[in-house]
C-alpha cells in the first residue's frame, strides 16, 4: 500500500502508509519524539450624663397652725411594703437615647478579570505539518487535518522562511502560517471541514463503492447535468429502490444541513495544494474497490449525497454504507487470562452435573469466555472450564493463555503488544499484567515470507507513527484498491501497521496484505492507549523514542 497524500521525506527509515508488498517507496521524516472586607467605622463616644441637681437649702420652721376641728376618719392599714423609715432617693438621670449606628456599606466584590483572549490557528490542508522547532529542517512531530483549530501564541516566534510566521501551538510544536495554515478560523476550507473525527469506533461515516462506482462532484449538479453525467440515472435509481428493501441494507445516517457553499450553489473550496477549476463540476470517478470517509450527508432534489474529507460530493446511492463491526475484545480489568474466543458458529456452553454434560446454552460467534485454566476429557473431546462454572469444547474456541516466560521489556514495566499469527490474537500488556485481549486479522498467507507473500512480518518493533486516519491504496494487477481514511493506523515497521478495517468483519481469520487488521472499537481503544500520544486536535503524531513495543510471532 502507499499513502497517496503522505509527504515523502528522507529520515532514519523509509515508510509507506499502507500494508507491504504494494508500495513502500513513500516515506516520511520521523520524529523522536478573597476580597478584603470593610470594617464598620467606630461610633463616636457618648457624652457623660450631667450631675444630679443639689438639694435646696432647708427652710425655717413655720409658725404652728391654728387648731381646727378634726373629722374622724377610718385608720388606713399600714403598708406592709413601706419601710419603717422611708428615705427618698434622688431621681436618676434620664437614660440617654442610643445613637443609631452609622450604616455600613456591604463589601464590594473585586472586579472580574477580563477573560484572556484566545488566539487560534486553523489547518486548510490535508496535512499541515507540526515541527519541533520554528524552522523547516526541524523534526516533524505530527500534523493537523483540514478544519482543525488549535490554540496558538499571540505572536509568532519567528518568520524565518515563513512570511506568515512560525506560531507555537498547544500542546507543543510550531506551525508555519501560509499555504497550509491560516489565522482566519472562518476560512472557506475550515467552514466546510468543521466535522472532527471521533476517536471512539469509526472516526467518520464510511461508504464503499458499488458497481458502477460514483462520480465525484465539486458542486451539486443540476438535473440536466446529472442526466448528462449519469445517462442511466433513472434505471439506476429504480434498482436502488429495490436494494433498499433488502433486510441487509444499511441506510445512511439522518441528513445533516446542507453545507454553506453548496447551499448557495457554489463550488466547494479545494484543500490547500489541490488544483480545482472555478467552474469545475466533475472531479473524477472512484475506483471499483474504493472506500470513502464522509464529513456529512445531506439531501438535494430527493437524492442523498455525501461530503468526503477531501471536499468532494458523491451520490450515496452509488455506494454501500458501512455497517460497523459489532465485535470487540475484552478489557481485563476484572477478568484475566486465560480467555477463549468462540470460533465456531455452532458452539455450546455446557453444565457438568453428576459426571455428565447437560444444560446446553448456545454461544455467540467470537464471544469471549474467561477460563479458569482447568480442563477435562469426555467422550473423546476436551472441555475447558469457564469462570462461571460452565464448560466449552476446546475445538470450538481459540484459547489465549498467559505468558509462561515474560520477556525482558515486560519486566521493565513497559506497555507492549503480543500478536500471535497462529491464534490470530492480540494481548495488550502493562509490564507483566494483561489489560486487553482481542482477535485480529494478520497477513492472508500466514507464516509465509513477508517479502514474497501477503504475510505479517515477525519480530520486535516499536510504534513510531500514528494517524487518526490515512489513505491506503494498491495498484497490484488484479488487486487494485483505494481506501480513503483507513482508521487508527499505527506503523511499527516500514509499511506494516496495526489499523482498523471498515471493509471486512472477519477478525480472527488471516486476510490482510500484511498489516494487523483490528475491529474498529479495538483499534480505537489501542490508539488511545499506545504511545506516541496524538493530542486531541492533531491528526497524527510521530516519535522514534518510547513508542509501544509490538511483538509479532507465530
Amino acid at each position: 500500500m502507499r499513502a497517496s497524500s503522505f509527504l515523502a521525506t528522507v529520515a532514519i527509515t523509509s515508510l509507506a502508509t499502507g500494508c507491504p508488498l504494494l508500495d513502500r517507496g513513500a516515506g516520511i521524516e520521523l520524529a523522536s519524539p478573597a476580597p478584603d472586607t470593610l470594617e464598620p467605622a467606630p461610633l463616636p463616644a457618648l457624652a457623660a450624663p450631667p450631675p444630679a441637681p443639689s438639694p435646696p437649702p432647708a427652710a425655717p420652721n413655720p409658725p404652728a397652725p391654728p387648731v381646727e376641728a378634726v373629722v374622724d376618719a377610718p385608720d388606713l392599714p399600714p403598708d406592709p411594703a413601706a419601710p419603717a423609715d422611708l428615705v427618698l432617693a434622688e431621681p436618676e438621670a434620664p437614660a440617654m437615647p442610643e445613637e443609631p449606628e452609622e450604616p455600613v456599606e456591604p463589601a464590594k466584590e473585586p472586579p472580574k478579570k477580563p477573560e484572556a483572549e484566545v488566539f487560534e490557528l486553523a489547518s486548510i490542508a490535508k496535512e499541515t505539518w507540526i515541527y519541533a522547532e520554528p524552522r523547516w529542517k526541524s523534526r516533524r512531530i505530527g500534523y493537523l487535518r483540514a478544519g482543525a483549530i488549535v490554540t496558538r501564541n499571540e505572536k509568532p516566534r519567528s518568520r524565518a522562511q515563513c512570511e506568515g510566521g512560525w506560531y507555537h501551538i498547544e500542546p507543543r510544536g510550531y506551525v508555519c502560517v501560509g499555504k497550509n495554515a491560516t489565522l482566519d478560523i472562518h476560512h472557506p476550507v475550515v467552514e466546510a471541514s468543521t466535522t472532527r473525527p471521533s476517536r471512539d469506533g469509526l472516526p467518520y461515516t464510511y461508504v464503499m463503492s458499488r458497481n458502477p462506482p460514483p462520480h465525484l462532484y465539486a458542486r451539486l449538479p443540476t438535473e440536466a447535468e446529472l442526466h448528462e453525467t449519469e445517462p442511466n440515472l433513472t434505471s439506476h435509481l429504480r434498482k436502488v429502490a429495490q436494494t433498499a428493501l433488502d433486510p441487509r441494507f444499511v441506510p445512511p445516517p439522518p441528513p445533516d444541513p446542507l453545507p454553506g457553499a453548496l447551499l448557495y450553489g457554489l463550488t466547494l473550496p479545494p484543500l490547500a495544494g489541490v488544483t480545482r477549476a472555478p467552474d469545475a463540476l466533475v472531479l473524477g470517478r472512484a475506483k471499483g474497490r474504493s472506500g470513502f470517509a464522509l464529513l456529512s450527508t445531506f439531501d438535494h432534489d430527493d437524492r442523498r449525497y455525501g461530503l468526503t474529507t477531501e471536499l468532494a460530493v458523491l451520490p450515496i446511492d452509488h455506494t454501500r454504507v458501512v455497517r460497523t463491526s459489532p465485535f470487540s475484545g475484552l478489557p481485563l480489568a476484572e477478568a484475566t487470562l486465560p480467555v477463549a474466543f468462540v470460533k465456531s458458529r455452532h458452539a455450546t456452553r455446557y453444565l457438568w452435573n453428576n459426571g455428565a454434560l447437560g444444560g446446553t446454552v448456545k454461544l455467540g460467534h467470537r464471544e469471549p469466555v474467561p477460563l479458569t485454566g482447568k480442563s477435562r476429557r469426555s467422550g473423546g473431546a476436551v472441555y475447558l472450564e469457564a469462570r462461571d462454572g460452565s464448560w466449552v469444547r476446546e475445538d470450538q474456541v481459540v484459547r489465549i493463555d498467559p505468558m509462561t516466560k515474560p520477556p525482558g521489556w515486560a519486566l521493565a514495566g513497559q506497555k507492549w503488544l503480543d500478536v500471535s499469527i497462529l491464534k490470530q490474537s492480540l494481548v495488550a500488556y502493562e509490564g507483566t499484567k494483561p489489560v486487553y485481549v482481542t482477535l485480529v486479522s494478520t497477513g492472508a498467507d500466514g507464516l509465509g515470507d513477508p517479502k514474497k507473500t501477503h504475510s505479517t512480518i515477525q519480530g520486535v518493533f516499536r510504534i513510531h507513527t500514528k494517524h487518526v486516519s490515512v489513505t491506503m491504496d494498491g495498484d497490484e494487477v488484479g488487486d487494485e484498491f483505494d481506501l480513503r481514511d483507513v482508521p487508527f493506523v499505527q506503523y511499527f515497521y516500514e509499511g506494516y501497521a496495526l489499523h482498523a478495517a471498515y471493509w471486512h468483519d472477519d477478525f480472527g481469520t488471516p486476510r490482510s496484505h500484511g498489516c494487523v487488521n483490528l475491529a474498529p472499537r479495538d483499534a480505537a481503544w489501542l490508539f488511545n492507549w499506545t504511545t506516541p500520544e496524538v493530542p486531541e486536535t492533531w491528526h497524527a503524531g510521530l516519535s522514534l523514542r518510547g513508542g509501544t513495543i509490538v511483538y509479532t510471532h507465530p
